[in-house]
């Protein structure tokens, strides 16, 4: 029986993959560099971020030297973009399906703690979640495995077990927590990773919209 459904926060619930791109655009503009497709940003999109950016075209040696003034120049230029993002299709339709049938939601994410439970409330869906696991700061974000252990922690607290959870992403990298948790794994198509690389990963599910996450949970 699923209690608990563990969602990325960007490109799953929050539908910013547009305002991450121009974001990192803009990033990229202030260093001189060329700008990137949707479709390289989806082909290379990776955690720790730093992986992307050096696809994208950012050096070793300016991320090692400059690495806080990328990070925070990215969120200078993200957060106002973000203020216009509304949730992914069907996303509150299936929130209030899980209250409804006593299934928790939380947010694991590697965004700013604060920035999400802003948008939270803006976007008046921060009473659907019993919690949110993310970045308290801007010097946490190139941590690996952050997001994991955040994961792993409120599984151990709440005494859950991994078949007892469902682990839904945008990115390669929510697919593998899932699997390394034991948890039933949804790949959300048309966020941050190409169906190419959800596909590779293998989740349990390859999903293209939330509304889909009501009938697993139901044959689970």
């Amino acid at each position: 029986m699923i209690k608990l459904v563990a969602f990325d926060w960007n490109g799953t619930v929050f539908s910013d993959t547009y305002a991450v791109l121009d974001s990192v655009n803009q990033l990229l503009k202030s260093l001189e560099l060329k700008r990137i497709t949707l479709a390289k940003f989806q082909k290379y999109f990776d955690v720790p971020v730093e992986k992307a950016y050096f696809e994208f075209g950012i050096s070793k040696e300016v991320l090692r030297k400059q690495k806080y003034f990328i990070t925070h120049n990215f969120h200078i230029n993200y957060e106002p973009r973000a203020a216009k993002v509304r949730t992914r299709a069907f996303a509150r339709f299936l929130l209030r399906w899980l209250v409804d049938n006593n299934v928790k939601s939380i947010i694991f994410s590697n965004h700013l703690d604060e920035p999400i439970r802003k948008q939270l409330k803006r976007l008046k869906i921060d009473k659907y979640f019993s919690a949110v696991l993310a970045n308290l700061n801007e010097e946490t974000v190139f941590e690996s495995r952050a997001k994991e252990k955040r994961l792993k922690r409120y599984i151990k607290d709440n005494h859950l077990s991994g078949n007892q959870i469902i682990v839904i992403g945008d990115t390669v990298e929510e697919v593998e927590i899932g699997k390394t948790v034991g948890a039933v794994t949804l790949g959300l198509t048309h966020g941050f990773c190409s169906i190419a690389r959800l596909k590779a990963a293998r989740p349990d599910y390859l999903i293209s919209s939330l509304k889909e996450v009501i009938n697993i949970i139901k044959k689970s």
